[in-house]
């Protein structure tokens, strides 16, 4: 019976090896998705990317109602 377990340990080890040489390394960042500049909200501070932040006077909000908390909203 252990010769069983020990084949089968055998096998899944090389079963995780052959799997490890045959995935690519993931070191770099993926093609087509570059790293976008994170920007910190001036009322609340969170972090987040710029393209899903509003900027008013020089300064980055989260969302409108941080925006309008502020008084640069103008509404």
């Amino acid at each position: 019976m252990t010769k069983y377990f020990l084949l089968l340990a055998l096998a899944l080890f090389a079963w995780w090896v052959w799997r490890r040489l045959r995935k690519p390394d993931r070191t770099d960042t993926p093609r087509g998705r570059e790293v976008e500049r994170m920007v910190q909200c001036a009322h609340c501070g969170v972090n987040q990317p710029v393209s899903e932040s509003l900027l008013a006077d020089g300064r980055y909000y989260c969302c409108a109602a941080h925006l309008r908390e502020s008084g640069n909203g103008g509404g």
